[in-house]
């Protein structure tokens, strides 16, 4: 059990309104005296919080602070104080909420919006991706969402970051953007050297990173504020449910659902990423990354791919491009009709992987590749799959068989160039990304 109630992946993202949707029935009392006992209460009604979740001894700390600061003595004058004041509500919750987070902290999940939003293509049609951090804390999370899209070479034009937290204290440190050697904690510091200055004060990022972000102050369980926000082609939402009792949890959930564009990418935290299966989502098999589309559009991005992959017209984006191999007689670059039979196959493993059952996925793609002549799209899956599991240098060897056999195999040229940016060779992965817009361009 934790004593602290932390901010940023770990924030709680509170809601300062009485909301009726976070019944009593899902308040868990901590056995205190009668007036610390209702401030508990008014507390869990009004923002969904589970206090236990938190621990009593950080509850106490927040108060004896709280009762310090208006030099309030007993428990019964302040609970008083509390019960009539909204202004002390939110008060007390800044005193609760503590700040613990780093840049690019956990890295998965930003090597997948990378792919994401690449793999997309809707970038090339002036495409503008709307992407939520919610709770923002300090801003390293959103700030790091805007860094990992410009390091993949995405235009600046093509993207924006809405940023959410419920405590103006950290919104306005945010907003600073001017960060100590605490907020660095992550092995490769390249992102540093490239987006930051270092001052007296810290280390100041970039104004062309900060332009990326609006900082809001708003909540996930406030219904009118979230249907504000209009809809996302990804949402980070990390380790905040598990501080909320299940009502505010299924109401968060639901809040999610409908912000989250058919297409888009849910971020959630380990600890809470079960409470996302065998719902409305389907989670990414992709380790580490706990990451879900909406289950709705699991077939239609299937599908989607499938269209893709056939299309080897000269339109195509998986045309391949040397004139050499367009003349090739090669069955491999031949657009030939393929039986409905290996799709169903490819779609049903394809299912498999995105459920986590890569295992499965896994010795289903290899025997197909046993049994078969060689295929791109299968290596290419069966690449995605060994990444996924972590298994980085398999995946390497299988993207490019993939691309050995279609040279004009753009998701398996993308791949490659991401692999290539982990293991620290950026001239490589440089390389790949010019063979990949090349095709995209149709050159």
């Amino acid at each position: 059990m934790t004593d602290k109630l932390t901010s940023g992946h770990e924030d709680i993202c509170f809601f300062t309104q009485e909301t009726p949707a976070v019944r009593q029935d899902c308040i868990n009392h901590v056995c205190m005296k009668s007036a610390k006992k209702k401030i508990v209460d008014s507390l869990e009604r009004s923002i969904g919080l589970a206090i236990t979740t938190i621990g009593d001894s950080t509850f106490e700390r927040a108060v004896n602070s709280r009762m310090k600061a208006l030099g309030i003595a007993e428990v019964d004058a302040y609970a008083e104080k509390f019960s009539a004041s909204t202004v002390e509500l939110r008060q007390l919750i800044e005193e609760i909420v503590i700040p613990e987070t780093w840049f690019f902290r956990d890295q998965a999940p930003f090597t997948l919006l990378g792919e994401h939003v690449l793999k997309s293509g809707k970038f090339q049609q002036q495409y503008v991706f709307r992407i939520l951090s919610l709770p923002c804390s300090t801003g390293e999370e959103p700030y790091s969402i805007a860094m990992a899209l410009l390091q993949t070479g995405l235009p600046p034009s093509c993207f924006y970051i809405d940023a959410v937290d419920v405590s103006e204290r950290v919104l306005a440190l945010a907003r600073r953007a001017v960060y100590r050697e605490n907020s660095f904690r992550s092995r490769d510091l390249a992102f540093r050297q490239r987006f930051f200055h270092k001052t007296d004060k810290g280390f100041e990022l970039d104004k062309t990173v900060r332009e990326k972000v609006r900082f809001l102050k708003g909540n996930i369980l406030h219904p009118a504020f979230m249907k504000g926000l209009g809809r996302y082609d990804v949402v980070f939402c990390r380790n905040v449910l598990i501080y909320f009792c299940e009502e505010a949890q299924r109401q968060a959930i639901s809040a999610l659902y409908h912000i989250l564009m058919p297409e888009g990418l849910l971020f959630t935290g380990h600890a809470e990423s079960g409470l996302f299966f065998g719902g409305q989502f389907v989670a990414v098999a992709r380790s580490k990354a706990f990451a879900f589309y909406k289950k709705e559009s699991a077939a239609a991005a299937a599908a989607r791919q499938e269209e893709i992959l056939d299309n080897t017209g000269e339109d195509s984006l998986l045309a391949p491009s040397l004139p050499a191999v367009r003349k090739s007689k090669s069955v491999f670059n031949r657009p030939a009709a393929r039986p409905s039979g290996k799709d169903e196959e490819f779609n049903l493993v394809r299912q498999l992987a995105d459920e986590g059952k890569l295992t499965e996925a896994a010795r289903r793609s290899e025997q197909y590749l046993r049994e078969h002549d060689p295929s791109a799209r299968w290596y290419y899956l069966l690449g995605v799959i060994r990444d996924s599991g972590g298994q980085s240098a398999e995946a390497l060897k299988l993207f490019r068989k993939a691309v050995y056999l279609d040279p004009g195999h753009v998701e398996s040229l993308l791949q490659l160039s991401l692999l290539a940016e982990r293991a620290g060779d950026s001239a490589g992965a440089a390389n790949y990304k010019r063979r990949a817009k090349r095709l995209q361009e149709g050159g």
